[in-house]
């Protein structure tokens, strides 16, 4: 995985105030289409030969689906999800100050649980954890261990047929917005070092 510390780069943002709507009162059903969504636009998403992507530890479209719809039920019930607007093109999860919430014990286990069950078991999941933290740490862990706030993008993805029209962006401005107000940097998480760079 690459970390980037979105910090110290320029705000691309016109003005930080892109709006964004937190998913709230949505049936269990619509939350399970939304996994699908995110989940299948991981799962299509095209990596770079050298990438370790999820789609070298997840191998399925299922299990795929199991992994992201744990994360997504979590963010759901914590008031962390939200999207571009009512059509939702794009999804964003937020960690940290400003996110608008916060994964509960319980809910981090289901994660947690999940995880495995899409790895395909413990040493699959120890193997993804170790690709994850390859270089021997993250800005996060230097920032928690500094005991500095900060924003945190753990998931960013736009749906399929919405590529290329600018809802990237339009999430990105919206965090920088959040971590301008707050006054923290902004850490976002990427499993795609062409993005990274």
């Amino acid at each position: 995985m690459y970390w980037l510390d979105l910090s110290e780069k320029e705000n691309p943002g016109k003005n930080g105030d892109e709006k964004m709507i937190k998913l709230q009162e949505l049936s269990s059903k619509q939350v399970h289409d939304i996994s699908g969504q995110i989940a299948d636009a991981f799962y299509d998403y095209k990596y770079n030969e050298m990438d370790i992507g999820l789609i070298k530890f997840i191998h399925s479209r299922e299990a795929m689906f199991i992994y992201i719809n744990a994360i997504v039920q979590a963010a759901y019930k914590s008031g962390v999800l939200y999207a571009t607007s009512d059509r939702q093109e794009g999804y964003l999860m937020l960690s940290g100050e400003g996110a608008g919430g916060k994964i509960g014990f319980v809910d981090g286990m289901k994660m947690i649980a999940a995880e495995k069950k899409a790895l395909g078991g413990f040493g699959n999941m120890k193997r993804f954890i170790n690709a994850c933290f390859c270089d021997g740490g993250t800005i996060e862990t230097r920032m928690r261990k500094e005991k500095r706030a900060f924003l945190r993008i753990e998931m960013l993805v736009v749906r399929k047929e919405y590529q290329g029209q600018g809802y990237m962006r339009q999430m990105m401005e919206y965090a920088y917005g959040l971590a301008e107000k707050h006054h923290v940097p902004v850490i976002l998480d990427t499993d795609d070092k062409d993005k990274a760079a």
